[in-house]
C-alpha cells in the first residue's frame, strides 16, 4: 500500500497552505512534503509522520513567533533537512515528551535554555545535523528511553553542548562539540550512555564533566582548548579509554570527590597544569 502523500506550500495544487493543516488530516505513516519557504507555526505531532523538506536542505524553515516549532505527543515523528529555529521564550526548540523524534539533515537554530529536550518517555534520534544555540545548551537528555545524536556538529553555545541528566540515557558518536561557554558534554544524576569517536574544542569550562552517579563511558574521544580536559567527580564506576586532552589552560584530568573512575590508555599534552590531579578521597585505577 502507498504511503500517504500530503503537498504543503502557498502555490496551486498543494493539498494545504500549513504544516499544521497538513498534520491534522494526516494518517498514521503519512509524508508530508514541505515545499520551500518560511512557516511560522508551531507544531504539535500527535500521530506517526514524516515532515521532509521539497527542497535543498534548509529551503524550509519552521519558526514559530513564539516557543517550541516541534512537540511529540505521539510515538514518533521524522524530520528531514529542515531549517527549525526557535521562537522567543525559553521552551526548546525540539520537545520530545513522548515517542521519538528522528532529525535527518537538519540544522536547529535555539533561542532558550536548551535547543533539543527530550523528557518522559522521550527520546531524539539525531544524525547529520547542526545544532546551535548561543543562549543556552544544544541537546539536554533526561528521558527515559534513551537517545542518539551521531555524525553531529554542535556548536556556538551559551552553555554546555550535550548535558545527561537524571535517568537520562544518550550515546553521543562521532560528534564535533565547539565553541561552548559551559562543558562539551555534562553527565550527571543516574544517567549512563557513552560518547565515542568524539572532539571537543574551545569550551569554558572542563569539556568533559562526569558528576553526581552518572557511569557514562568514553571512548576515543579528543579535547582541545578546554579550562579542563576532563572532570570526575562520579560515585559511580566511570570509563575512559583512549581520551586525549591538548592544550588545556588547567590540568588535563582531574579526580576528584571520592570518584572511583578507570583510565585507560589516555594521555595529555600541552597543558598549563597537571597532565593528572587526582584530589579529596579520590581513587581509581590508571593503564
Amino acid at each position: 500500500m502507498a504511503r500517504h502523500l500530503i503537498t504543503v506550500g502557498q502555490e496551486n495544487g498543494c493539498d494545504h497552505t500549513t504544516i499544521g493543516a497538513a498534520l491534522a488530516n494526516a494518517r498514521p505513516g503519512a509524508v508530508i512534503s514541505v515545499r520551500p519557504g518560511s512557516y511560522r507555526e508551531t507544531l504539535v505531532v500527535n500521530n506517526r509522520v514524516t515532515i521532509v523538506a521539497e527542497g535543498p536542505r534548509g529551503s524550509v524553515e519552521i519558526a514559530p513567533d513564539k516557543g517550541a516549532a516541534v512537540t511529540l505527543a505521539a510515538d514518533a515523528v521524522m524530520l528531514t533537512d529542515l531549517l527549525l529555529r526557535g521562537g522567543e521564550g525559553e521552551l526548546p526548540v525540539i520537545d520530545a515528551v513522548r515517542g521519538q523524534v528522528a532529525l535527518d539533515g537538519c540544522e536547529v537554530l535555539g533561542a532558550g535554555w536548551t535547543a533539543l529536550l527530550s523528557r518522559g518517555s522521550g527520546s531524539l534520534a539525531v544524525r547529520s545535523c547542526r545544532i546551535t544555540n548561543p543562549v543556552g545548551a544544544g541537546v539536554v537528555e533526561a528521558g527515559t528511553t534513551g537517545s542518539v545524536i551521531a555524525d553531529c556538529l554542535i556548536e556556538n553555545l551559551g552553555t554546555s553542548g550535550v548535558v545527561i541528566s537524571e535517568q537520562g540515557r544518550a550515546d553521543v558518536r562521532n560528534c564535533r562539540i565547539r565553541d561552548a561557554r559551559g562543558n562539551g558534554v555534562l553527565a550527571n544524576g543516574q544517567s549512563r550512555g557513552v560518547v565515542e569517536d568524539c572532539e571537543i574544542t574551545a569550551v569554558e569550562k572542563p569539556g568533559l564533566a562526569l558528576e553526581g552517579g552518572t557511569s557514562l563511558r568514553v571512548v576515543r574521544t579528543t579535547l582541545r582548548e578546554c579550562s579542563v580536559g576532563v572532570h570526575l567527580a562520579s560515585s559511580a564506576r566511570t570509563e575512559l579509554s583512549h581520551v586525549q586532552v591538548y592544550d588545556s589552560t588547567s590540568h588535563g584530568f582531574v579526580v576528584a570527590e571520592r570518584s572511583d573512575p578507570q583510565l585507560s590508555y589516555c594521555e595529555t599534552s600541552r597543558t598549563r597544569g597537571s597532565g593528572l590531579y587526582v584530589t579529596g578521597r579520590s581513587r581509581g585505577y590508571f593503564v
